[in-house]
Parts: C-alpha cells; structure tokens; sequence
C-alpha cells in the first residue's frame, strides 16, 4: 500500500512523532528566531456551556464562537453514567436560543 492509498487514521501517529520530534528540537533552543515557524496561525474560540437542565438527566449546549459570532453548537444529553450529542442546524431554535444567550450577554464576549 503506498502513503497515496493511505488513509489519516493510518498516518496519524506517525505524522504526530514527527512533529513532536521537530517541536522538541525547537523547544530546546527557545532563543531561536525558528521557533514560531511552524505555527502558521493562531485561532481563539471560546466555548459557552448553556446549562438548560443538571442533576439526571441534564442536558445542554456548546456554543463555539469568537465574539458574537457563532461558529457551532452542540446539544449535549446526559444521564447517569451515559450520553450523546447532536450538532445543531442554524434554523434550529436550540441555535436561535443559543444566538440569543450570546447577544444578550454580549459584553462578556465581545
């Protein structure tokens, strides 16, 4: 099989130590002009719980967003010792919700 019919899940690792391998040898001498090569950008997300309901079952949401901006949401479901997620659609209204909490309190996201 060559690294063409390869999938990521097959070359993960190995992409992984190499890298690891590089960042060390990077590390090692942090006065290098080289060290913030690798990192081709910076992206900041912040992630915002909306607890709608706790104890068992809870459930709730992960808004991913910079600012007001809303990048996903996630609707999570727990219930003792078990759970699942869904990702939810911008026309739905746990989205809306979601978008609505944020502007609310957009202060605190700005």
């Amino acid at each position: 099989m060559t690294t063409k019919e390869l999938k990521c899940a097959d070359l993960i690792d190995d992409r992984m130590k190499d890298r690891e391998q590089q960042i060390k040898e990077l590390l090692s001498n942090p006065d290098s002009d080289e060290l913030y090569d690798p990192a081709l950008s910076v992206d900041t997300k912040k992630v915002t719980t909306i607890c709608l309901s706790w104890g068992g079952p809870s459930d709730y949401l992960k808004v991913t967003h910079i600012g007001l901006e809303i990048h996903r949401v996630v609707y999570e479901y727990h219930d003792w010792y078990d759970g699942a997620t869904r990702e939810v659609l911008e026309d739905s209204p746990l989205y809306q919700y979601a978008s609505y909490i944020l502007e609310s309190d957009g202060e605190n996201y700005e």
